[in-house]
């Protein structure tokens, strides 16, 4: 007999749980709930507003003549009913009325039905398919628009409104006839509709398909296409539903607000909801290029079907979301998941990603590798913690998909390691604490909370640095009211923030930069003609009068409700921000309720440090909602401020984000009496989060020497118990520090199918228990802190395996979505990471920005500082230098900054120590064993790895394996090979530069640090060897003593190859042409030519600038006047050393000085056009903001400076 299938049939009906607030758009068949009475009228206040801003209707200019007779004679008498009792009137006359008074609202429709029958309410919606109000500046223009072919997009023709859309939900409750009438009024004025707006016929008749069904095949001008999309929802014809594959740009199943992309869309998640509710399975496929969105993904992950599973299969690498939701599928439909998968991997070319992002064709293959392998890791997942699975789902499936099955099944099982012999285990991994009976627990008591007055500390100088910053001295030069009667209102509610232009607010007006906007070449191409000044003339909105009344008599409620309310705040609830510079000049109680109630509204502002600088405590309130709100953001803030009140929220984020763990340290050290004041009565309380963040933020108090302020603060309460309950505590050992609550292990913890970590003693696999008290351990870790028996593992179990098991960890959480909650899993590679890891990690980050996981990258570049390796440290400086990322980079570098910082040596001396060997110092290193076959690696001119076999014959690449190589060695001599291979491709990319870097920079070396860097180094001895040294005096960096070279036996030899000796106090560098004479440039020459030395970059034929006796002495160059340049050769100077620092300028720091380079006309570099011809203008040095002469410059820097702009204007 035929077992039960298990999942669903293919016709069955969807039963889905929507969310809160949320339901299908409605159909006959599901009608909902009926709608609600309207009991006050909206009817009659329609329009009535305008009103309310022109005093006068005659005041209104009314633009409508492009519109027929009959609808300029409804308009008219719509136009006589504002502010008046408004009658029954004619449907087009209500249209005209409710487009007047730009109401949308789901409400009027029901009124209108309610008091004119649904008849009428229909005339209405389909009048309202012609007739559009444009947007105007002045609120006393009213401009209608005709809706007809020639219109463009038509009006909300993306996205449907509420009032339109009602439509369906009264039809749907409506008796059949009155329907039927209805929809024979929807039918008959479809011609006569714009086509941009037809799908919406369709879409409220999802009774009718075969309208939508052919409206697939009309046709219309490209600029309708998107309304299109919109027909999806109800179609139902195979061959349209493909034909409408083509439109998708208006994601029109996922709900959304306004932007400046697009119209709001209230009715995604309603659509896909109705589509699935309607037409099943079958509308799934339909579904699949927008699977990856959350309202579409979180509708289908309800859904019982290999069909469905396969479409999230298929865009899970699309983003973190899909990934999670994928995890969770596998979980409740496991039968599902494993037919899904199993038919997918049986396929000879599975089918490609849908929808967009589209894949470039060179990164297909590695997209569709990785593909391959998530997919088959998640079928052995499944196969592997439900063995059951294979046989109950085997008979429905086809035959290719159950050989892949077979083939898993009849695997050689991994052996079961379940030793009960625990001798050579580690104590922590037999008898963890955690599992005692015995556990220290803090004893419950009810503490009373200690008063303790707050405080404000500023570093000396501080407040008045932030008082000298651009923006603060800006707007600090008079009060507001001054500032109001110098300048208009509407500008000084420009300053403050009020306006729909955040960029301009952000990067020129906050910054007190009005007047270079109206040169800025970026601002001229980002707007049109006369938009700036437009916006320079202050805010123009029809709610600047108000709002400017408001602020002159300090009425502060009706200006944070004209923020939240103008025209513009659909744009901006997340963007604009309060100009606190500005908001500063106040008088102070004003200022500080403005303060409060801005934090109090979660608003956005700018100046906060100036603002609290100045306010000081009495701000405190607001800062502490700010807090709240946005943690991150206002941390650095509160350094400055201690107040119980902070102690717990400070005290959660030592515990638990790493990211801020050192500002949290800042703060409970610099307070330490306002910390324990707060969070001693909350560690005697029941066991929590917060009990728990206040006992490790009172452990660092004790570790760090505050031990008897502790035991001052717990006598307060005048208990003998507290102090001696509390210092128990505090003393506990490091391996009795974790969580109360055990973490329970997430659902990609499966351990027994990764690589196991490997005792030292006697090379055992640790047991299955022993690794789920690995994984209990990892999940202790808060806040970047590693529960300290992990660190006593270490020394039990071999490196490389805790490494290879940490990395199939992060995989699986990666497999899984990376969910935050079990970041542990990513930071395992710091604590048990190799080289090997290093590497592997820094190819992810590399890509993750590109797949939108910049934040992640961040993370990883967090995990290599904190590997402790050279290898981690190396990657990193790739990275700083090699990303795509411009953030990636920079990121990178402020790794590189602090790590530099805590050894005590600049980035280019950590960079000196970080090249590695690459095995030259190891003979064996360099020979790689495949069995039958051995290979050697050398290094070429250029530091590339050449490999040669035993009969020393130049491979052309990394051999592959053979069926005749060993078995054990090749694959690890294999893996070694593309290890060096790489690890000496990126040395070289970085090593190069930064040696000619250092030519151009003057950099020196101690003798000591020369001989450990370059000559003793195996690696870079082999680019040593290949320039030439000079000997400078310890006072006189660019006095060169002597030039010499090093030998290939270690000498150094002067330009007459004599061997020569250095005084033990010169510092080296490597000589640049201008500072030796011309015989010794081309006595070196020759000695380079007779023995066939090949530089690594150009040095004594490096190209060289000097200017003459009166160009020295002047403040500019002009030697290229008339010399034209493209972009993309002044985009190339970039790498030898310049900056763009302008749209028409590039600039070049010299210490103190700076060259400014001029060129006309100007590009903007966010559009660049590479072939664009650039004019020379001039050439001018600077210090401190002046013009000075050429003559004040080092020759030899001005030469380097120099010859990048030599060479494209030559």
């Amino acid at each position: 007999m035929d077992k039960e299938l298990p999942w669903l049939a293919d016709n069955a009906q969807l039963e889905l749980k929507y969310k809160k607030g949320k339901t299908p758009l409605s159909h006959r068949k599901w009608p909902g709930e009926p709608v609600p009475v309207i009991t006050e009228s909206i009817i009659q206040t329609l329009g009535d507003e305008l009103l309310q801003k022109a005093e006068k209707k005659k005041n209104i200019v009314w633009r409508y003549e492009n519109f027929s007779l009959e609808w300029q004679s409804a308009i008219t008498q719509a136009i006589n009913l504002i502010g008046e009792h408004k009658p029954s009137v004619p449907a087009r006359t209500m249209a005209a009325l409710a487009c007047i008074a730009q109401n949308d609202n789901q409400q009027l429709l029901d009124e209108i039905v309610q008091q004119e029958g649904l008849e009428y309410a229909t005339e209405v919606v389909i009048a309202r398919q012609f007739i559009a109000r444009c947007y105007e500046s002045d609120p006393l223009v009213v401009t209608l628009q005709y809706q007809n072919e020639d219109y463009g997009y038509g009006y909300r023709s993306e996205t449907y409104n509420e009032f339109d859309l009602r439509l369906r939900k009264h039809l749907s409750l409506a008796e059949e006839s009155c329907w039927q009438r209805c929809a024979d009024k929807l039918i008959a004025a479809l011609p006569g509709i714009t086509k941009v707006r037809r799908p919406f016929i369709a879409l409220i008749l999802p009774e009718k398909p075969e309208i939508a069904n052919e409206l697939v095949s009309l046709e219309c001008p490209r600029t309708h296409f998107h309304s299109k999309e919109w027909l999806k929802v109800v179609a139902t014809d195979p061959k349209a539903v493909r034909k409408l594959e083509r439109y998708w740009s208006q994601d029109i199943f996922s709900d959304r607000e306004a932007s400046y992309m697009s119209h709001e869309n209230h009715f995604g998640y309603a659509a896909c909801a109705a589509l699935l509710r309607e037409q099943g399975l079958a509308a799934v496929p339909r579904l699949a290029m927008y699977a990856h969105k959350e309202d579409c993904g979180s509708l289908l992950v309800q859904i019982n079907h290999p069909q469905v599973i396969r479409t999230l299969l298929l865009v899970a690498d699309k983003n973190k979301p899909s990934l999670q939701r994928v995890a969770k599928y596998s979980k409740n439909f496991p039968h599902a998941t494993l037919a899904a998968l199993a038919e997918l991997l049986a396929l000879k070319e599975p089918p490609a990603r849908p929808g967009n992002p589209i894949i470039e064709d060179k990164k297909l293959p590695a997209q569709q590798k990785a593909r391959d392998e998530y997919w088959r890791t998640l079928l052995q997942t499944l196969m592997a913690s439900q063995p059951q699975l294979a046989e109950e789902v085997m008979q429905w499936l086809s035959t290719q998909a159950r050989a892949v099955l077979n083939s898993y099944l009849s695997a050689p099982p991994k052996p079961v390691i379940d030793s009960t012999d625990n001798s050579n285990l580690p104590e922590i991994l037999v008898s963890p604490p955690w599992r005692s009976k015995k556990k220290m627990t803090a004893p419950r008591l009810d503490l009373a909370p200690l008063e303790l007055t707050p405080q404000v500390y500023w570093q000396p100088g501080e407040q008045e640095r932030l008082a000298a910053t651009e923006s603060a001295r800006y707007f600090s030069t008079e009060s507001l009211a001054q500032r109001m009667e110098q300048k208009s209102g509407r500008v000084v509610l420009q300053e403050l923030g009020f306006g729909d232009d955040v960029w301009l607010f952000l990067n020129y007006i906050l910054p007190g930069k009005l007047d270079a906007a109206r040169n800025s070449l970026i601002v001229q191409w980002y707007y049109y003609q006369g938009r700036v000044e437009e916006i320079l003339n202050g805010w123009n909105s029809p709610e600047a009068q108000l709002a400017e009344q408001a602020l002159r008599s300090g009425h502060i409620e009706a200006l944070i409700n004209i923020w939240e309310n103008d025209n513009y705040s659909r744009y901006r609830p997340e963007k604009s921000v309060w100009n606190l510079y500005l908001l500063a000049q106040l008088p102070r109680e004003m200022a500080l309720t403005f303060w409060l109630r801005i934090n109090e509204k979660k608003h956005l502002f700018a100046g906060e440090d100036y603002f609290l600088s100045i306010l000081g405590l009495d701000a405190l309130p607001g800062l502490l909602l700010a807090f709240s709100h946005r943690p991150k953001e206002t941390f650095p803030l509160i350094l400055n401020f201690g107040a119980t009140e902070l102690a717990l929220p400070v005290a959660r984020v030592w515990r638990r984000f790493a990211a801020q763990r050192d500002l949290a340290r800042q703060w409970i050290l610099q307070w330490p009496e306002h910390t324990a004041s707060a969070l001693i009565p909350l560690v005697f309380t029941k066991p929590s989060d917060n009990s728990e963040a206040a006992l490790l933020a009172l452990r660092l108090l004790y570790e760090q020497g505050h031990g008897e302020l502790l035991q001052t603060v717990a006598n307060r309460w005048q208990r003998t118990d507290v102090w001696s309950a509390l210092e128990q505590l505090l003393k506990k050992g490091p391996m009795d520090i974790y969580p109360a609550r055990i973490p329970k292990a997430p659902d990609f913890w499966h351990p027994a199918m990764w690589s196991r970590p490997r005792l030292i003693t006697n090379n055992q696999p640790v047991t299955g228990d022993a690794l789920e008290i690995i994984g209990e351990m990892l999940r202790f870790t808060q806040g970047g802190r590693f529960y300290s028996g992990l660190e006593q593992l270490k020394t039990f179990c071999q490196p490389q395996t805790l490494a290879a098991f940490a990395w199939d960890l992060f995989t699986a959480w990666q497999q899984a979505g990376a969910p935050a909650k079990d970041n542990w899993a990513f930071l395992a590679l710091s604590l048990f990471g190799d080289e090997s890891t290093a590497r592997d990690l820094t190819t992810q980050i590399l890509a993750w920005p590109q797949e939108g996981k910049s934040a992640r990258a961040v993370s990883g570049l967090n995990i290599l500082t904190l590997m402790n390796n050279d290898m981690a440290l190396i990657q990193l400086h790739h990275i700083s230098q090699r990303a795509k990322s411009r953030p990636l980079r920079d990121n990178a570098a402020e790794f590189l900054q602090v790590v530099a910082e805590n050894r005590g040596l600049s980035q280019e001396e950590l960079a000196d120590r970080l090249v590695p060997t690459l095995g030259l110092d190891d003979p064996q290193a360099l020979s790689f064993d495949f069995g039958p076959r051995q290979f050697t690696v050398r290094f070429d001119e250029n530091l590339n790895p050449v490999i040669f076999d035993q009969q020393n014959v130049r491979q052309k690449s990394v051999p592959r394996l053979r069926a005749d190589d060993d078995q054990l060695k090749a694959p690890e001599a294999l893996a070694r090979l593309k290890g060096l291979k790489k690890d000496a491709t990126q040395v070289s990319k970085n090593l190069l530069p930064r040696l000619e870097a250092a030519l151009r920079t003057t950099r020196r070396w101690s003798l000591a640090d020369f001989h450990s860097l370059f000559v003793n180094h195996p690696f870079t001895r082999l680019v040593t060897q290949r320039l030439i040294w000079g000997v400078y005096p310890a006072n006189e960096p660019r006095c060169l003593l002597k030039a010499f070279r090093v030998a290939a036996e270690g000498e150094f030899c002067n330009a007459q190859d004599e061997p020569i000796d250095l005084p033990a106090d010169a510092l080296i560098g490597i000589a640049h042409p201008l500072e030796m004479t011309v015989e010794m440039r081309s006595e070196f020459a020759q000695l380079f030519a007779d023995y066939e030395i090949m530089p690594p970059f150009r040095q004594l034929s490096r190209r060289t600038v000097l200017l003459t006796p009166d160009e020295s002495t002047s403040n500019s160059l002009t030697r290229w006047e008339g010399k034209s340049a493209t972009v993309g050769q002044l985009m190339g100077m970039r790498y030898k050393g310049w900056e763009s620092g302008y749209e028409d300028a590039f600039v070049y720091d010299l210490g103190e000085y700076r060259l400014v380079l001029k060129f006309s006309p100007g590009f903007n570099h966010y559009n660049v056009d590479s072939k664009a011809l650039m004019s020379f203008r001039s050439l001018r040095v600077y210090r401190d903001n002046k013009s000075v002469t050429f003559a004040e410059l080092d020759v030899f820097d001005l030469s380097e400076a120099l010859s990048a702009p030599d060479v494209i204007f030559h």
